[in-house]
């Protein structure tokens, strides 16, 4: 086939991803044209799976359920069923190289193959198996054609996950938002608003814990009101005082600290890395403009905070703080009320 008919492939293939055809359809469309331009016994495509712990067949063309469908084996030899970390070509099957999958390929007439891996952002999490019915040698051009056919759809298929993964995490963090505002409007019970956050922000962050502190004005202590995750050891590690510990918060800025080891900014950095906190996310907590206290987020060796889990955590901050000030103010006019009820001897009433 001429270089241009193999352009006519790509354009026809990205016209389809273009307009949001079904990606299985696509892959399925894309190791049919492989096979039928470079007129092969058969082709298949493999993928990570969204874990990434196990290789999953996407699509496929002139292979039997039987070969296809056989057990997978993870030694090393078994080219079907690992990733490839180059290509592997074998022009003739029958001069004694050995593969895993030798005698199930004798059985389904195959005579040649190669094997391509698939990289995306210099991962390989795909591959492209062509298989002939008769010895030949493949050229760079037609494994080129294959790769880059092949990876045209993986990429889709990447970005498409990746969406997909956004686009779930969004519903979660609104689904808890949701959650803590319900409870928030139903009930004046602080202390079941803020385990309900910290316990929350852990799950969903995938965190090692979360921390809410208030500020006594007297002391201008943080002392502990509600916590998930982190040992009574390091919750119990001193004072904290708050303008020693993150003082930033206190002029109401969010801060982000990357490394507990290096950032002068932590009261008691050696006790948070013997808890095996590295990086925490600090959110102040703000009423009418006063900093009440902080929401913390500590965590372990990981990617850097995003921006839409701290918008998360902001979010759910200024909850906390909305949740603190209306307990406050109902506990300031029950006070109000029963003295009221003292100053004029009302004692209940009486029939």
């Amino acid at each position: 086939m001429r270089s241009k008919d193999y352009m006519t492939l790509f354009a026809e293939v990205g016209r389809l991803l273009c307009d949001g055809a079904d990606s299985n359809w696509v892959m399925n469309l894309i190791a049919g044209k492989i096979t039928e331009t470079m007129a092969l016994k058969g082709c298949f495509i493999k993928m990570k799976n969204l874990k990434g712990d196990q290789v999953e067949l996407l699509a496929s063309c002139g292979l039997t359920e039987k070969f296809l469908l056989s057990k997978p084996d993870d030694t090393p030899d078994c080219v079907c069923s690992n990733l490839p970390g180059k290509t592997i070509c074998i022009p003739r099957l029958q001069n004694g190289e050995t593969t895993g999958e030798r005698e199930l390929m004798m059985i389904e007439g195959i005579e040649a193959f190669a094997m391509l891996p698939v990289e995306v952002e210099r991962e390989v999490i795909a591959m492209v198996a062509l298989f002939a019915g008769a010895p030949r040698e493949f050229t760079e051009t037609e494994l080129s054609f294959a790769k880059a056919l092949a990876g045209q759809g993986i990429l889709s298929i990447v970005w498409k996950r990746r969406v997909d993964a956004l686009t779930e995490h969004e519903r979660e963090y609104l689904r808890i938002f949701r959650e803590i505002s319900t409870t928030i409007s139903a009930s004046l019970n602080i202390g079941k608003v803020l385990e309900l956050v910290v316990t929350k922000i852990t799950e969903v962050l995938g965190v090692k814990g979360c921390v809410v502190r208030l500020l006594d004005p007297k002391t201008q202590n943080l002392y502990v009101a509600r916590s998930h995750g982190l040992s009574q050891e390091f919750l119990n590690k001193g004072p904290v005082d708050a303008q020693r510990s993150i003082a930033e918060n206190m002029a109401g800025r969010v801060v982000v600290v990357d490394d507990v080891f290096t950032d002068p900014r932590l009261q008691y950095p050696a006790e948070h890395a013997e808890e095996g906190v590295r990086k925490l996310l600090s959110i102040p907590l703000i009423v009418r403009g006063k900093v009440i206290g902080v929401l913390r987020i500590l965590t372990g060796e990981r990617p850097p905070f995003t921006k839409r889990e701290i918008n998360l955590a902001t979010a759910l901050a200024e909850q906390c703080a909305f949740a603190i000030e209306n307990a406050r103010i109902y506990q300031r006019l029950k006070y109000e009320y029963e003295q009221l009820l003292i100053d004029f001897d009302y004692e209940g009433s009486s029939n």
